[in-house]
């Protein structure tokens, strides 16, 4: 998101720090834009939908089918790569605009949590699925454009939790720890958890560490 909608300029470190999803590794070819993205998202939609009610129940894999999996991770990282893309340069006064990027962000926000659901927590794409959530999660719990939900202390908690368990198994670049920073910030103003507490002073500190690295780099 971009600074003028976070006045305590959470927004403008986030948007510093916002790089494009790596669609080259996940789907092999250089990442769509604009209608190729577009109809990209589609047929990755259709592609899960039809996987879905081909899925039946108590016979088979049913949704931990890998087919499905792989379907899953393919409409969440087009869907988060196209985010991505519009919040770059979105206009705040065009409400169709602000719609259709929440629309996408709650949508990638479901088929990711449903991956994650029916991964089991050894799957080393676990981590990194978890991460995607709960950066998604915080965004939306700090959605300030116009006409905005009231923010829901689900996705913060979502954010916290899933940001942390992801990020101890991996090493997590500056970004990812900006976000687990600021979401433990706003969870620990709300509730003053000790275990909040201790989270954000060693993330904190692991964040300065990795701002004077990049900076010496």
């Amino acid at each position: 998101m971009t600074a003028e909608y976070h006045p305590d300029g959470a927004g403008r470190h986030l948007a510093n720090l916002r790089r494009g999803t790596d669609l080259t590794r996940t789907v092999g070819h250089p990442a769509p834009d604009g209608a190729d993205l577009d109809a990209a998202i589609e047929h990755a939609r259709a592609a899960l939908a039809a996987l879905l009610r081909a899925a039946v129940p108590d016979e088979g894999p049913g949704e931990a089918s890998p087919f499905i999996a792989e379907a899953r991770v393919l409409l969440a990282t087009l869907l988060d790569h196209r985010i991505g893309l519009v919040a770059e340069r979105l206009g705040h006064a065009d409400p169709a605009v602000v719609a259709a990027v929440r629309a996408d962000r709650a949508e990638a926000i479901a088929v990711s949590g449903a991956l994650l659901y029916w991964l089991p927590s050894d799957d080393p794409a676990w981590s990194e699925v978890a991460l995607t959530v709960g950066r998604l999660s915080y965004d939306r719990y700090r959605d300030s454009w116009p006409q905005a939900e009231p923010p829901d202390a689900d996705d913060l908690d979502a954010a916290c939790d899933l940001l942390l368990r992801a990020a101890r198994y991996q090493d997590v670049d500056e970004r990812t720890t900006l976000y687990l920073v600021l979401a433990l910030r706003d969870r620990h103003r709300q509730l003053a958890c000790p275990a909040d507490a201790r989270a954000l002073t060693i993330w904190g500190e692991r964040l300065l560490a990795l701002g004077i690295e990049s900076r010496s780099a």
